[in-house]
Order: structure tokens, then sequence, then C-alpha cells
């Protein structure tokens, strides 16, 4: 259990910050009062309780419903290369044996191998958030990838670096599932080299 987390609000000639526990935290700043020369500041110590909640930039699907790496896996559908880009779509299948939702936009980076480490830029996001995708054992649900043409980039700008495929993070997940896609990433930042969309159903 989290412990449970405190707060001090010190009413002084400066800021007061409320400081919330349970493993992040929040600070909220409140403007104090100012005291006399001649009175000792005076502070209120605040009780906070404490909360399971973890607080999700994408989605507010209760943890215990959400799809988990463990229970997912991943394969490419068919690419479909265009003028300076390859689009690929990245198709979740529910392996376990209950069912389990997904919703928002999974995290996509291009790797040196399985276990390797991550190239570049992370995929960033295009288009708009989708609802959530309820999926049955046995359910599938995608999201796509565009890759853009690295070599188009002069060296100097991309720093070439061949890639073995993609580290996908389902939506609300920090543990990356594979899928082989060799071929060649920017290891500079600066390149804008993969976009993703959000889960949708199948």
């Amino acid at each position: 259990m989290p412990a449970t987390g405190s707060a001090v609000i010190t009413r002084a000639a400066a800021l007061g910050t409320v400081v919330l526990g349970a493993g992040v935290l929040v600070a909220v700043t409140i403007l104090a009062g100012c005291s006399s020369d001649d009175d000792p500041p005076q502070s209120i110590t605040i009780e906070l309780a404490p909360t399971d909640q973890v607080v999700s930039a994408t989605t507010d699907i209760p943890v215990a419903d959400r799809c988990t790496a463990d229970e997912l896996s991943l394969n490419l559908g068919r690419t479909d290369g265009s003028a300076g880009s390859v689009t690929m779509p990245l198709v979740f299948t529910n392996t376990g044996d209950r069912t389990c939702i997904l919703s928002g936009f999974p995290g996509v980076s291009y790797v040196t191998a399985e276990n390797g480490t991550e190239v570049g830029a992370a995929a960033t996001r295009s288009g708009s958030p989708s609802g959530p995708t309820t999926l049955p054992p046995g359910g599938r649900a995608t999201a796509t990838v565009r890759a853009v043409q690295v070599l188009n980039y002069p060296d100097y700008q991309c720093g070439p670096t061949p890639v073995a495929g993609l580290h996908v993070y389902p939506p609300d997940d920090s543990t990356a599932l594979f899928v082989a896609y060799p071929g060649t990433g920017c290891a500079l930042p600066n390149v804008d080299q993969l976009q993703v969309t959000a889960v949708v159903p199948m």
C-alpha cells in the first residue's frame, strides 16, 4: 500500500506548496499571506489519503481492464509504399483468457534488435484519439504507422543506422512488444521518422 503523504503550508511572505504523495508528486502553488516581523511563521499540516489510481495521459480506462503487453501478440499487416514513406498496420491480438480494453495511441520506436537499443526519435501521434476498443479473447485491433524514407535525408541530418524492427508499447503500458521490420532509421533526434495513429477495432 502506498504511504500516506503529507503537505505543509507555511503562512509567510513566500509561496507555499502542496505535494501529493502516493508515488507521484503533484505540486500546487499557493500564494500565502504575509506575517508581521514579530510573528513567527505558522504552518498547517494536511494529511493526504493514499490512492492507487494511475493518472493516464491517454485514457481513463481502469487499470484492471486495460490490455497489457503480456496478453497481446503483435504482427504487421500489409505495408503500402508511397512517395517518401511506407504505411504499415500494427495488428494487436488478445492472446489472453479475459476480455480487455485498448484505448489511445501506442508508443513506437525503431530498435537495433528485439532486446536492443532504440534508435532516434519515437513516433509522433497522428490524427485524433479513438474511443475504447474492447478485445475479447482472440479479438484484434489495429493502429497505423507511417515510416518516412530516411535515406532521403542527408547523412549529417539523419545519422543513418541499421534497425531490426519496432518496439511497440500498447497504450498506457511500459512494456514493449517487438515486431521485425529491418531497414534504416535516423539516429539523430531531429528527424520525424515515424508517426502512429490511435488504436481502432478491426
